[in-house]
């Protein structure tokens, strides 16, 4: 991988323009900019290999793309041609910019932990496609999901011929479909499903549920939802049903009072953390989490950072308002649930000689938890290397804000997907801030040089796009996704995959 400096003057007038007489200006050096080269030919955001690809699974991820029409109309007539799958099922549907995929595992697990037959249903997933669909305490088994995926192909087509269908479903619909047959056929009772995307138009909106839940509203995907966080706020309150109860996160101020109206004009029960929960700390790593219930003691997240614990005490509540409707979700699991939950790629620590953190964090919101969880760590802190990736539409310099003074070195990489930003702009975009940054393409290059300069006894963190995320966790695990096989790997982390303590 031979270094190459990035020049100050590309033929694009975007890369770096400015970057250092603004650093100049500001009586700093301009931090070191260097771009490595990596190998690897991409399309379409992935590594391109010739063998091992699943051709199912191809036509699967083929079904994603910018030309499809966003709405509810197909998710709808999908789920009438499979004969209403989610009937006879508890739903319990989760929105929200951060902490709607933790939410909902946490409350799965407390109802696996009361003895309740439940499903999730998650996304994006990290590495495999079958990580979105648990059924109990499991994973769907990856001959089942094919299964389901092929009898679902056949299903779809033959609707299509019979104009049933308006278009043909979806990657995110034919995962939603996926989850009802699973949940059905395991005669599951619960199903926690996660919104993929705002709320309103989501596949998973098509479903009344038992509650609804929307954890926090930020400024996320605004050219999809909007740019305000009115406007965004409006999308996520798009799953509030008549008559069903919605329990809203720690939000306050604008987007609370749209939900609130929403609310009132859809007569649907509004539960508001902010006024419902009280947090305390119980020392060491326990806190009291106090609710119109009562008062759970000893609750200790499985899921490290202070963040989680919000997400723990919203997952208790929903199981309080669900046991109020009549499911079997007696006080006592709350706390083993919040314990049991592995959330992959959530702050999430693997192996040593360095170790690596990997944290879903894709936003503002969540770099700031992030930047929060690392602040607080035990002095002396280890030498820390950040392996950086951003997708389009995410600002590279607000990202690294709240990371800044906390790493001592970042490696700009290239998220395995079709929208990932260019690792020289990002790294271009870094070059103001008082830390050497370095741009390498190539993901498993990337790692590489990050475990080189963080050395045997630091810490690498993974940040900034959960398929960065996915991309190193199955490049230090050994794992592979059917539909993503890798043309090189870096070795596996030989020390065992514990989470953070």
């Amino acid at each position: 991988m031979p270094a190459i400096r990035v020049p100050s003057r590309a033929r694009d007038g975007r890369h770096g323009r400015g970057a250092e007489p603004a650093a100049r200006d500001a009586g700093q050096a301009p931090a070191p900019v260097v771009e490595r080269a990596g190998a690897g030919r991409r399309r379409g955001g992935c590594r391109v290999t010739s063998s091992h690809r699943d051709p199912l699974i191809d036509w699967l991820y083929g079904l994603r793309g910018p030309s499809l029409k966003w709405d509810l109309d197909t998710a709808a007539a999908f789920r009438e041609v499979l004969g209403y799958p989610d009937r006879g099922l508890a739903v319990v549907h989760v929105a929200g910019t951060n902490g709607k995929g933790s939410v909902a595992a946490m409350l799965h697990a407390i109802a696996i932990e009361a003895g309740l037959d439940a499903g999730l249903f998650s996304s994006p997933h990290l590495v495999r496609p079958e990580e979105r669909i648990r059924v109990g305490r499991d994973e769907i088994d990856p001959a089942t999901f094919r299964s389901l995926i092929g009898e679902l192909r056949e299903i779809a087509a033959r609707a299509l011929e019979e104009r049933r269908l308006p278009r043909h479903p979806s990657f995110f619909e034919m995962m939603t479909a996926a989850a009802w047959l699973a949940f059905s056929r395991s005669r599951m009772r619960l199903g926690v499903f996660e919104a993929g995307l705002g709320g309103r138009l989501d596949a998973t909106n098509v479903m009344t549920p038992m509650l609804a839940v929307i954890t926090t509203i930020s400024r996320d995907h605004v050219k999809t939802l909007g740019g305000s966080p009115a406007a965004i706020a409006k999308e996520k309150a798009g799953i509030v049903k008549p008559g069903v109860p919605v329990l809203l996160g720690f939000v306050s101020g604008e987007v609370r009072e749209v939900v609130r109206r929403v609310a009132r004009r859809r007569g649907a029960p509004l539960h508001e953390a902010a006024r419902e929960i009280e947090i305390r700390p119980a020392g060491g790593q326990a806190w009291e989490i106090g609710t119109p219930e009562g008062v759970h003691r000893g609750i200790v997240p499985a899921l490290p950072g202070e963040h989680q614990v919000r997400n723990a005490a919203l997952a208790i509540r929903a199981s309080e308002i669900l046991r109020s409707r009549g499911l079997p979700l007696p006080a006592e699991a709350a706390a083993r649930g919040v314990a049991a939950v592995r959330w992959p790629g959530r702050l999430e620590r693997l192996g040593t000689g360095p170790s690596f953190l990997l944290d879903a964090a894709h936003n503002e919101e969540g770099a700031a938890a992030l930047g929060t969880f690392l602040g607080r760590a035990a002095a002396p802190r280890p030498r820390r290397v950040l392996l950086f990736g951003l997708t389009e539409g995410r600002d590279a310099a607000a990202m690294f804000a709240p990371l800044e003074g906390l790493v001592d070195g970042v490696i700009v990489t290239r998220p395995p997907v079709k929208r990932a930003q260019p690792p020289w702009r990002v790294a271009r975009s870094l070059s103001r801030r008082r830390v050497a940054v370095e741009a390498i393409p190539e993901v498993s290059h990337a790692l590489v040089r990050a475990r080189e300069l963080a050395g045997p006894r630091g810490e690498v963190v993974v940040a900034g796009s959960l398929y960065l995320v996915g991309e190193v966790r199955a490049l230090l695990t050994g794992e592979s996704g059917p539909g993503q096989p890798r043309s090189e790997r870096v070795p596996p982390i030989a020390a065992s995959r514990r989470p953070v303590a």
